[in-house]
């Protein structure tokens, strides 16, 4: 189990700064379609990115039925692929379910969809030029019995701009500073503050245009195993085909300085469905080599597959990797199949899916700023086998899953939970989720129940109550028993389209300690 204060201190260093206003009014638009890719904890991810007319902070939807299930909210974009949170209604999303967005065709790849309709209003805040966000915010978390935690404020800026000038040249910048002041238990403090650049890249890529460039430190999640870099990226778009390829070195791991120690290369092909094709498939292929000193780090190949139509949904990935002589030596196979990765979710009804998945991923990049028990859990037994049921009403939904963990964090386990919620039942627009999870390994036997409450008690204004207990039962530790619970409540309030402000606040009860966390944020955009 993760201490939630020194875990929330690692994951605030990626991820602070990243929560973001909602989908603002553009002025041209184009209302499209993508899926569900995989599922981590409580991070979605979607098959549209940047180059899809996707933008950072924008709200999706999932649809079920016809109807809208759940509205998710974009935290980390990349060309071809997204990471969201859940901001309302359902919680229990599935791979392969229908996400709709409204695109801004200022970002959008040629040849895509557009299906286009006009909007207007007072002020744009995206499209041709330079727009961006400024934010502000500050967490703090105290250990009950110590007083010992720490504070932190954080800013970020963020600048994304498209056809500046009326050019094709276009540029993305990610700066986030803070400053973490930690309490000991005998009162002393330390203080340490950095600022980091998560991007800093100039764009090429001219309206029409099947080429794209980019320049600068960026994100490729194009490859599965590469994400920050600074270097170079070139790609060449058709209307079924794609190709990709790019060079750079990696950034120190910590501070995020330019360093020239790691050096990566790759390319990637990719087959495609048509732009607006009713049945939505992509093969991607590539090879990376990465060296430090001269001398290979990692060689490895890659695939990923995936098809969403009506009925089925499949998202799969493979990576090779291949040891040279040394490695070989030292008892290595020359190739190893590594990183294996599929989901699958067959739809015979509207209303019915039976799902399945196998992960056996050494490492997957979760983007998340928040951390309780049920999350690690989650985290801790991601790797192995499941299969499920759901059953998918307009307003209920029920769902069934049995896993199989082996091993990674947890060990060999095997879990089983149920999921019930209901979607605006009320005037307020009421919506809640319950979660009972049981599980067992050779060392213990474990609970885990969950329950998520939401309202929209105003236009601009969403509520959620959330709480937990996951208690555990270890015979041969000296503790036998280990329970802990959390509550908290989270407020999100959209001001003027411009202004975003939120509020957070938890409180987790653990044998080692009780812990208070209070968070609070404000975002302008421009």
């Amino acid at each position: 189990m993760h201490h939630p204060i020194r875990t929330l201190c690692a994951c605030l260093g990626l991820a602070a700064g990243l929560g973001t206003v909602g989908l603002a009014a553009q002025d041209t638009t184009a209302v499209r379609t993508t899926t569900v890719t995989y599922l981590a904890g409580t991070s979605v991810y979607v098959g549209a990115g940047r180059a899809d007319g996707l933008v950072e902070g924008q709200e999706l939807q999932v649809i079920r039925r016809d109807a809208v299930a759940a509205t998710l909210r974009v935290l980390f974009l990349s060309s071809r692929q997204a990471s969201c949170q859940v901001v309302s209604g359902a919680t229990d999303i599935v791979v392969g379910e229908m996400v709709r967005y409204v695109a801004s065709q200022a970002t959008a790849a040629p040849g895509a969809l557009t299906t286009t309709s006009r909007r207007s209003g007072p002020r744009r805040l995206s499209g041709p030029g330079i727009h961006g966000r400024v934010g502000a915010r500050y967490f703090v978390a105290r250990e009950d019995s110590t007083s010992s935690g720490f504070s932190q404020p954080t800013a970020d800026l963020r600048l994304d701009g498209q056809q500046i000038g009326g050019s094709p040249l276009g540029l993305g910048v990610d700066l986030r500073t803070r400053r973490t002041t930690t309490t000991r238990a005998d009162g002393s403090s330390t203080a340490d503050g950095h600022t980091r650049v998560y991007q800093a890249a100039l764009h090429w890529n001219a309206p029409g245009a099947r080429f794209h460039s980019v320049a600068g430190r960026q994100y490729l999640t194009a490859v599965t195993s590469i994400s920050l870099f600074d270097g170079a990226l070139m790609e060449l778009n058709g209307s079924r085909f794609s190709f990709g390829a790019f060079g750079g070195f990696e950034p120190e791991p910590v501070d995020l300085g330019f360093s020239s120690d790691i050096a990566d290369v790759g390319a990637y092909t990719q087959f495609h469905s048509r732009p607006g094709s009713r049945n939505i498939w992509a093969l991607t292929t590539g090879a990376v080599g990465s060296y430090a000193a001269g001398k290979a780090n990692r060689e490895f190949g890659f695939a990923q597959l995936s098809v969403s139509t009506r009925p089925l949904s499949i998202y799969a990935l493979q990576e090779v990797d291949y040891y040279r002589d040394w490695k070989v030596s030292a008892g290595e196979p020359s190739v190893s199949w590594t990183s294996t990765y599929l989901s699958t979710s067959l739809r015979p009804y509207r209303w019915l899916a039976f799902n399945a998945s196998y992960d056996n991923r050494r490492n997957v990049r979760l983007y998340r700023d928040f951390l309780d028990p049920g999350i690690a859990f989650d985290d801790a037994y991601r790797q192995g086998i499941a299969g499920g049921v759901s059953i998918i009403g307009r307003q209920v939904r029920v769902g069934g899953e049995v896993r199989r963990s082996d091993g990674a964090t947890a060990g060999n386990a095997t879990s089983w939970s149920g999921t019930f919620g209901m979607d605006r039942v009320t005037p307020l627009k009421l919506s809640f989720t319950t979660r009972g999870t049981w599980y067992s390994n050779p060392t213990l036997d474990g609970q885990l129940y969950t329950l998520r409450v939401g309202a929209d008690p105003l236009q601009p204004l969403h509520v959620d109550l959330n709480g937990g207990v996951r208690r555990e039962d270890n015979p041969v530790a000296s503790s036998s028993v280990r329970q802990f619970t959390w509550y908290g409540l989270d407020l999100d309030l959209s001001l003027a389209r411009a202004w975003f402000l939120s509020f957070s606040t938890q409180r987790e009860n653990g044998p080692d300690g009780n812990t208070n966390q209070f968070y609070g944020g404000v975002t302008w955009r421009f």
